[in-house]
């Protein structure tokens, strides 16, 4: 009964945090010519993952699959959807974003745009 009471208090709480998401940790480090973003996704499949950068705003979104059959004892793990959108700006090349994901950890590598080289017009 308490582990019941518990799972229902946690995902209404959930349901006012970030639209009904749940975040993850995350870091964003300045690299030489662009951005490093590390993501911790602990028990999530690559299948079950969704990256998106659109008008300058990165979206990593997660959504596990939930084993409707199983009998939990005790149930902590949340199987609620995952989402976080980092700002990062219209300075990324969007054809050069790359992503690599292993043993829980998302790596998005994002790369500033090449500076656009001045040409001089003679004019008559």
């Amino acid at each position: 009964m308490r582990n019941d009471l518990y799972n229902v208090f946690n995902e209404l709480n959930n349901m006012f945090y970030d639209g009904g998401y749940k975040g993850f940790p995350i870091d964003v480090v300045e690299v030489e010519n662009g951005y490093q973003i590390e993501c911790e996704m602990p028990g999530i499949s690559k299948e079950e993952l969704k990256v998106t950068f659109e008008d300058g705003e990165l979206s990593i979104e997660a959504s596990p699959k939930i084993e409707k059959d199983r009998k939990y004892l005790i149930h902590e793990r949340s199987m609620q959807k995952l989402k976080r959108v980092i700002n990062i700006g219209t300075e990324v090349d969007d054809e050069k974003i790359t992503a690599k994901f292993e043993n829980g950890i998302l790596i998005i590598n994002l790369y500033n745009k090449e500076p656009k080289a001045h040409k001089q017009i003679v004019i008559e």
